[in-house]
């Protein structure tokens, strides 16, 4: 790997990363991207070390070779290598935030409480926060769910990345004001735990989710927890505490469109039942 000539140091939620490469006008592009990729406040520091590191080397062909902490990622061109220092980035943050838990989950807030989407991609977790912030919810994150050690919800309010109806591998972000609709700033406890995905032979008109326990709960999300790794005992403590507090159902559901009055009443009818 060869020198890199430009580097610049950012901390977000307590971790510092440094980011390099060996073409300067690339350090450029990718400071702009810093400031677009990351939603919540954070800042450029001067250091000479940090705890993690993404190099972009330029080589020939005008490719990028991607390395996070010395690993190889792999052979990029100009476009792919944007986008994954993105994803890197954001993901990297979301596993060693000091005092916060992230979650791979959207997450909305409805009448001062937080409704979270545990999911994997392609499940059709952001389309489902979309139709939520059409219906009035206000927008947290469709990324990441940012829990602090009270088991409450930050906001991380990145655009939306919302997948072409004709084309399932492209997708453009979206800001929620596009879509008509707010961010959230207040720090909310969690309503409900939403564990759902979508099925096409879904066309109920009433919703009845099978309602789980805070220790079931908690097993179906844990594959969801990013930081679950690197700090185990801390990310246990935060779900037991939304858990023991929070609705927690599941279900398959239809067209988000559809489904977004079904959730909604059902949230409205139930969630005041929690306990704060």
């Amino acid at each position: 790997m060869t020198k890199a000539i430009q580097q610049i140091f950012i901390r977000v939620y307590g971790v510092t990363i440094c980011i390099k490469t060996n073409k300067k006008a690339l350090l450029s592009e990718l400071k702009n991207e810093i400031i677009k990729t990351i939603p919540v406040k954070f800042e450029f520091i001067d250091q000479q070390n940090a705890e993690h590191i993404i190099y972009i080397e330029s080589t020939k062909n005008k490719m990028y070779e991607f390395y996070l902490n010395n690993e190889n990622k792999g052979l990029f061109s100009k476009l792919d290598v944007i986008e994954m220092f993105k994803s890197m980035l954001r993901l990297t943050i979301a596993e060693f935030a000091v005092s916060k838990v992230f979650l791979h989950a959207g997450v909305v807030a409805w009448k001062g409480r937080a409704i979270v989407i545990p999911a994997n991609s392609f499940k059709g977790k952001t389309t489902l926060v979309a139709e939520l912030v059409k219906k009035g919810a206000l927008y947290y994150s469709d990324e990441y769910t940012v829990l602090n050690k009270k088991g409450f919800v930050h906001s991380f309010p990145k655009k939306l990345s919302l997948r072409s109806p004709t084309d399932k591998n492209f997708q453009a972000d979206y800001s929620v004001e596009s879509l008509g609709g707010r961010a959230g700033k207040k720090i909310i406890p969690v309503g409900m735990i939403l564990l759902t995905e979508f099925d096409s032979n879904s066309t109920a008109k009433k919703w009845n989710p099978k309602l789980l326990s805070a220790g079931q709960g908690i097993l179906e999300i844990i594959p969801h927890t990013i930081s679950i790794r690197y700090d185990t005992k801390f990310a246990l403590k935060v779900l037991n505490k939304v858990a023991s507090r929070a609705i927690i159902a599941k279900s398959k559901r239809g067209e988000a469109k559809e489904f977004v009055d079904l959730l909604i009443n059902f949230f409205e009818n139930n969630v005041e039942y929690t306990r704060n």
